[in-house]
């Protein structure tokens, strides 16, 4: 049984900003469930911090939110977490969540061939919808919880005990759900225009690894 989560939250832009807000529901689920949080936030959020707690905690759960690309995944002001041929052996034995655009593309292979565990993140763009009045109060975006609410779900149901496998399902069943009431004549304009992009998330969230692992 490992119940320690990592998690970075850099803030420096709209996008990151939301998601650091909406990682707050992530650290609450981990409270309620008796988790030890490592909470990297803000400027916290670097190779450095991430590299040294890592080699000093043994936590169980790794969940990195930043920009990215197919090499690396970045935390505070794009400032490189981890990279391809660099230091991916740091998550190894651990379960990754890599909310990041193109990061399980090349990165999470390697990751993988280098020891971590499971790994879950999206192949191609990590879109985020969000309506331009709630941009200074994300927690009240009901476009962008369309979108962050099936992707706290990964971690949210590791961190209940559910398999790696059962929460990148729950994830996916969310977003079929949403893309399905984003297209009804009840939802929206920017809900509807939103939805191909949450179509997109579906289509390249992938799991990689071992698909029964679970954190206890």
């Amino acid at each position: 049984m490992n119940k320690t989560l990592l998690i970075t939250r850099p803030r420096h832009d709209l996008i990151t900003n939301y998601l650091f807000f909406w990682s707050r529901y992530i650290l609450e689920k981990a409270e309620d469930k008796g988790f030890t949080s490592l909470d990297l936030s803000g400027v916290k959020a670097n190779r450095k911090n991430v590299e040294s707690y890592l080699a000093k905690r043994n936590s169980g759960l790794v969940v990195l939110n930043g920009h990215g690309n197919r090499t690396t995944i970045a935390g505070d002001s794009d400032s490189p977490l981890i990279s391809v041929g660099i230091n991916e052996e740091i998550l190894s034995g651990k379960i990754v969540y890599l909310r990041s655009c193109e990061a399980a593309q090349v990165l999470g292979q390697s990751c993988i061939r280098k020891g971590t565990k499971s790994l879950i993140g999206y192949k191609e763009k990590f879109w985020l919808g969000y309506s331009g009045n709630n941009t200074t109060t994300p927690l009240c975006d009901v476009v962008a919880k369309r979108f962050l609410e099936p992707s706290n779900l990964v971690p949210i149901s590791l961190i209940k005990g559910n398999s790696v496998v059962e929460s990148y399902k729950k994830s996916q069943k969310l977003m079929s759900k949403n893309i399905l009431s984003m297209m009804s004549s009840e939802a929206g304009q920017n809900e509807r225009d939103s939805d191909p992009y949450l179509y997109s998330n579906k289509l390249n969230q992938v799991l990689l690894g071992d698909s029964d692992g679970a954190l206890y």
